[in-house]
């Protein structure tokens, strides 16, 4: 039987359809598993994969970098819809698995010039006038028993980061309150992982239904969810279709599920295709469980 031959205007679009996919320029072995074209019979049909990628309209140079420049764009956007305006490269870099000297490398030379290229603001510091100086000799902002702060830490699992959010205050005020109150702070070694395609999904259309919930929250210094529903205990999973399948990821989530349950979590899990199908049907799943759990209390 004949390989069958595509026609390069075919090959040209499928590249660029991966790339949407992946977000970014594709290597041959994200090739290779997003298309069912190989991609040897490409790089032979266009005397390379360089050339191929050049001829889609890529730039050849900036395929094996780890981020793309529309990447770190969308990034810097991200974390000044988080803050309500232009980040400081301090701001950024806590907020961020990206660094703010990478995006200052690529994006023009300086932090004004990459805030130019993401469509911002320049970042404009602003010190409040009405601060006695000195460290901690202004009014204090954070007033919260022990009890009330070891709930929101101990029992609902929420990440100091995360209280920091919900009481309106920095996460630096919210340690300190706890070392006052001899709340020992859990060690756990993590930095937030860029958001998948399904994750980002399933967080636009929790938002859009209303659900409030906290992103890449840490459970008990042990785990970490993609998403937590914290005054309901609902935990969502978004399980990519490779990854989860690996028999050691099965047994992990597992063993993940188990323990989060045992600490009254409900676990919600949903497969990459589930969520690519309709994912507001998934959603609608978390929304009955959250008006349930409402009625029990």
């Amino acid at each position: 039987m004949a390989q069958q031959r595509y026609p390069r205007e075919y090959l040209l679009a499928e590249l660029r359809r991966v790339a949407r996919l992946l977000g970014k320029i594709p290597s041959m072995d994200e090739f290779r598993r997003e298309s069912k074209v190989s991609p040897v019979t490409v790089a032979t049909r266009f005397g390379g994969w360089k050339k191929a990628l050049a001829s889609a309209g890529f730039d050849p140079k900036k395929a094996g970098l780890t981020y793309q420049d529309i990447e770190m764009v969308e990034e810097l956007r991200r974390v000044a819809s988080e803050l309500s305006r232009t980040p400081s490269t301090t701001e950024f870099d806590e907020r961020s698995q990206m660094r703010s000297s990478t995006l200052i490398q690529r994006l023009g030379g300086s932090w004004e010039a990459a805030c130019r290229t993401a469509g911002l603001p320049p970042f404009v510091s602003v010190k409040p006038s009405n601060v006695i100086p000195g460290w901690n000799k202004g009014q204090r902002k954070l007033q919260i028993c022990k009890d009330g702060l070891q709930y929101l830490y101990e029992v609902e699992g929420l990440s100091a980061s995360a209280i920091a959010v919900r009481l309106r205050v920095g996460r630096g005020t919210v340690l300190r309150r706890m070392a006052e109150l001899g709340i020992p702070v859990k060690k756990l070694h993590y930095t937030m992982p860029r958001e998948t395609a399904i994750e980002a999904k399933m967080y636009q259309e929790l938002e859009r239904r209303g659900v409030t919930f906290v992103k890449q929250q840490v459970i008990d210094g042990l785990w970490v969810v993609d998403a937590l529903i914290p005054g309901a205990r609902l935990v969502v999973e978004c399980d990519g279709k490779y990854w989860h399948s690996l028999p050691e990821m099965v047994k992990r989530d597992r063993k993940k599920d188990g323990y989060l349950k045992s600490r009254g979590y409900k676990v919600f899990r949903f497969p990459e295709a589930a969520i690519h199908a309709d994912v507001a049907t998934c959603v609608q799943r978390i929304v009955d469980a959250l008006i349930d759990r409402y009625k029990d209390q």
